[in-house]
């Protein structure tokens, strides 16, 4: 028996997740699990230092390592590398290889680079972010803690790498679990050394996860036998294609970052400790976007990629049409429920000690406005796939730019001019990433010869006006139950709330989206029926593809 338990666990974790439906699946339960763990760090994170200025200094020193992380990984690698290294492994291995080995030396002589630089003048570039707000000692720690940090990225760049590469070969599994084991890395780090270290501890936490990160998946890396070169052929075919894609796609992702690093300082015109505000406030919002946005955008895009060189422009726009409804099915209900249940949330993952009142209720507010946005973060994720895969990183950039400029400028007049609080950069940041949405599907729409309204607004709308009757019928009962049934003041019975409120929420939306007719419900009934864990093979069953 022990052993029969083994050989499945063997195979589920070495098999490959060859249909959309069984990679996303798999990402999703991975990333349900890295986000909980997430939360676990934050809530510690919490308890050690509260909505502290030690918090929000380190907050503000992550964000140049993240950026420089960023532009290398999320600019070339989940987005530009995967679709050609994919490509060229059918046509020639050894090929695809050398190019994978010269973007690997590439990218890691940037980052020496850069990170030399970055540790030069740390003391400047927070001195920057800071808009002249932190104390020589806020800049010194800010300073420090910045240099430990880029030193994790280093590993962690290489570790995206192989996660990059085994998603190509369609394993999905051991690659979902690297951030999994980064962020118990970063656990393992506060728990052993904040009493020692303080701030410092959450930096070594992030140099322990990073080497979990990368150990985690050496064994499939040995399983697909990879054939690398130590140095870099600047000649090499598939580098120059790679090179001839990446600077409109790192262009989009700093754009991205240099706007993070903005909000941080609009933040820090509130108040320093406004920046752990909204990082939380941020971190609880991303759960539904990766959750179910990234995890099915991600899995969607072998096979996108792989359409899009058959010049099949309907198979292609049906694989985008019936990725894009799933995502939504799981998306909008998941965003209401956070909208109505924002206080309660944050309550059970924050309310530590030194986690004050005002500052929980900053928080909900902020990750209100915040989730009225999660169903575009989530798209964009998607369609900005889906150029990518067409071999278009431009119109994502133009877009992208358009949003967040559009952001910015709201962001500074509520700032700036209104004077209001952190919760409006959350707000301008959804207002920016709706219009961002809407114009990646128009041009989608023309790049690919249009949707009609059936194929792709009706499902919308029908998940939609679910997703609103399941809003209505969520906060009536969370009302009554706060007021007159369960004394919230207690952990336990914010629980029980939290519980019992999901619960009728999930029911509800089951039960009207049954009554709309919408076609998802019928994917989700048969991905539950074949589930089972002791026959892994299932899960790539061809019933379920796309």
């Amino acid at each position: 028996m022990v052993k029969s338990a083994l050989e499945n666990g063997s195979k589920l974790l070495f098999q490959t997740q060859n249909t959309i439906i069984s990679a996303a699946s798999v990402l999703a339960v991975t990333y349900a699990l890295g986000a909980v763990l997430g939360l676990v760090r934050s809530r510690l994170l919490a308890h050690y230092f509260g909505a502290s200025d030690q918090l929000g200094i380190f907050y503000t020193a992550d964000r140049i390592p993240g950026f420089i992380y960023s532009l290398l990984v999320v600019g070339t690698l989940s987005t530009v590398f995967i679709p050609v290294f994919a490509h060229m492994l059918k046509e020639n291995a050894l090929s695809a290889w050398r190019t994978a080995s010269s973007i690997i030396m590439a990218s890691l002589g940037i980052f020496l680079v850069a990170g030399f630089l970055g540790f030069i003048f740390s003391p400047q570039i927070i001195t920057a972010i800071s808009v002249g707000r932190f104390t020589g000692d806020q800049v010194q720690l800010g300073s420090n803690l910045m240099r430990i940090m880029l030193f994790a990225q280093l590993i962690l760049i290489l570790s995206s790498f192989f996660t990059s590469i085994l998603q190509s070969f369609k394993y999905f599994l051991i690659p979902a679990l690297a951030p999994v084991f980064y962020n118990v890395g970063m656990i393992v780090g506060i728990v052993l050394f904040v009493p020692a270290l303080g701030i410092y501890a959450v930096a070594v936490g992030g140099i322990i996860g990073a080497f979990m990160h990368l150990l985690i998946q050496i064994p499939v890396m040995i399983k697909v036998k990879p054939n690398f070169t130590f140095a870099p052929d600047f000649a090499d075919k598939g580098l120059r294609e790679i090179l001839m894609l990446v600077p409109p796609r790192i262009l989009s992702t700093a754009v991205a970052q240099v706007f993070a690093i903005v909000n941080t300082s609009l933040a820090i015109l509130v108040s320093t400790s406004s920046v752990v505000v909204y990082k939380f406030a941020d971190q609880l919002q991303t759960f539904p976007v990766y959750l179910f946005g990234a995890s099915i955008a991600l899995a969607a895009l072998p096979t996108l990629s792989g359409e899009s060189g058959t010049n099949d422009k309907e198979q292609f726009r049906k694989t985008f049409l019936t990725s894009f409804h799933q995502m939504m099915f799981f998306v909008l209900p998941a965003s209401i429920l956070l909208l109505v249940l924002k206080l309660p949330a944050v309550r059970l993952v924050y309310g530590a000690t030194n986690f004050p009142w005002d500052a929980t209720l900053q928080t909900s507010y902020t990750l209100a406005f915040f989730s009225i946005s999660i169903f575009a973060q989530a798209a964009i994720l998607l369609l900005s796939r889906a150029f990518y895969a067409l071999r278009n990183t431009v119109i994502p950039v133009v877009a992208s730019v358009t949003g967040l400029l559009f952001e910015i400028v709201i962001a500074i007049v509520f700032i700036k001019v209104l004077g209001l609080g952190v919760w409006s950069i959350a707000l301008a940041f959804s207002l920016g990433t709706v219009l961002d949405m809407c114009l990646l599907l128009f041009f989608l729409y023309r790049r690919i010869d249009g949707f009609t309204f059936d194929n792709l607004f009706r499902p919308f709308l029908k998940i939609g006006v679910a997703t609103l009757l399941m809003g209505l019928s969520l906060y009536i009962p969370m009302k009554l139950l706060d007021a007159y049934v369960l004394d919230t003041t207690r952990t336990i019975y914010l629980l029980v709330l939290v519980f019992v409120v999901s619960v009728f929420g999930l029911v509800s939306y089951l039960l009207f989206t049954k009554m709309l007719r919408v076609k998802e419900i019928e994917l989700l009934y048969k991905l539950v029926r074949k589930l089972n864990i002791t026959m892994p093979a299932q899960a790539a069953s061809p019933e379920l593809n796309n």
